[in-house]
């Protein structure tokens, strides 16, 4: 097939997927151009020949000095333009706002089909929003495919968007050969305490670091030398890093920014540490699980879907701090129940999010969507 693929370049949840995806189905012998306004974070360090990077053109023009150029016209004639001249079979769009109602543009220009993947914020946040619901919805209801993450993220559609297509569910992949236990030996930096627990994300509110820092400073004041290691860049950073400092836990918090190679990371850990208050699949958590990392997490949106509770990790009470402590703790008093749940979690990780049969997986989808026609 010839797929043509749209997706963010930043270090979040929906780029890292379709870039991933793109890379899969380039192995399987896919022709894919990768379509973004930037080099997606996984390509930086990595190229497939049979991956052709396409980026939008981004026009300055003093009328636009307030709004910034329009994007959605822009990627929708760059769309256009790809699908006609590669002679694409199908646009694949990650993320529907606002790439969505651009790949809708292209299909009206070059009749090529279109399909998108809704991740997460695109449905629940941004999509619900007034601003957005209308035009998204008129959208859903005339393309050619829909799919989304997670079990919770169909219902959330079905719920709140109009759409005359079935939605079909695709777990985010995972590249379990990527993501694996190994020697922490090979950490390329200081591990400061004897056990630690990692939290990874982009530090927005939704992801409620703070709450983490909070619920750690407990641990600290039984265990004195464990580490919480914070992974990422975000508006919410410096708040960590000041609630660490009031709490006085600053020197038990290490900070590492954006990590180009996060594998090391979790294989430091005795947990990961999720404190959302939303999360459509958890991406970050089935990366830790495939280095046979237990985590401990909310009980919202799709990570009860990834996380076995007892078996591969914790879900907890959204706000229970008290609950959160209390895994956190289990885990530190137990060594052998880390190893257990860890090897558990990697094997779910295998048999349900291994990134090969999640690209099978889409390639079906492809196929129906095209023979819908």
């Amino acid at each position: 097939m010839k797929i043509g693929i749209n997706c963010f370049p930043t270090v979040g949840g929906s780029g890292i997927v379709a870039t991933q995806l793109a890379i899969e189905l380039a192995k399987k012998g896919h022709d894919i151009h990768l379509i973004s306004y930037d080099t997606p974070f996984l390509l930086r360090t990595y190229r497939h020949p049979n991956i052709t990077l396409d980026l939008v053109d981004i026009i300055s023009y003093p009328l636009f000095k307030d709004i910034g150029a329009p994007y959605t016209i822009l990627a929708g004639s760059k769309l256009a333009r790809i699908a006609k001249e590669s002679d694409l079979d199908l646009l694949h769009i990650h993320y529907a706002i606002p790439a969505g109602v651009s790949a809708y543009l292209a299909k009206q220009i070059s009749g090529v089909p279109v399909a998108i993947t809704a991740h997460g914020s695109d449905i629940h946040t941004l999509g619900v929003d007034p601003a957005y619901n209308p035009v998204i919805s008129y959208v859903f209801d005339n393309i050619d495919g829909l799919s989304t993450v997670s079990e919770y993220m169909k219902r959330e559609m079905e719920e709140k968007f109009s759409h005359n297509i079935e939605i079909e569910v695709l777990y985010n992949p995972i590249d379990v050969e990527k993501y694996k236990r190994i020697d922490t030996k090979l950490c390329d930096f200081r591990i400061q305490h004897e056990k630690n627990y990692v939290h990874v994300s982009n530090f927005r509110p939704v992801k409620n670091a703070p709450f983490i820092v909070e619920a750690f400073a407990e641990v600290v004041k039984e265990y004195p030398d464990t580490g919480l290691i914070m992974v990422g860049e975000g508006p919410e950073r410096k708040k960590c890093e000041e609630v660490a400092s009031k709490l006085g836990i600053r020197d038990n918090v290490t900070f590492q920014g954006v990590r180009v190679s996060i594998t090391p990371i979790y294989n430091c850990a005795s947990a990961l540490l999720s404190a959302s208050t939303n999360e459509s699949f958890g991406l970050t958590i089935a990366e830790s699980m495939s280095c046979e990392i237990p985590v401990i997490a909310p009980k919202v949106g799709g990570i009860p879907e990834v996380i076995d509770h007892e078996v591969n990790g914790y879900v907890y009470e959204l706000g229970n701090r008290e609950s959160l402590v209390k895994y956190m703790l289990e885990l530190l008093d137990d060594p052998q129940r880390v190893r257990q749940m860890g090897a558990k979690g990697r094997q779910k990780v295998i048999d349900k999010f291994e990134a090969g049969k999640i690209a099978d997986q889409y390639i079906k989808w492809y196929s129906k969507v095209l023979e819908n026609l």
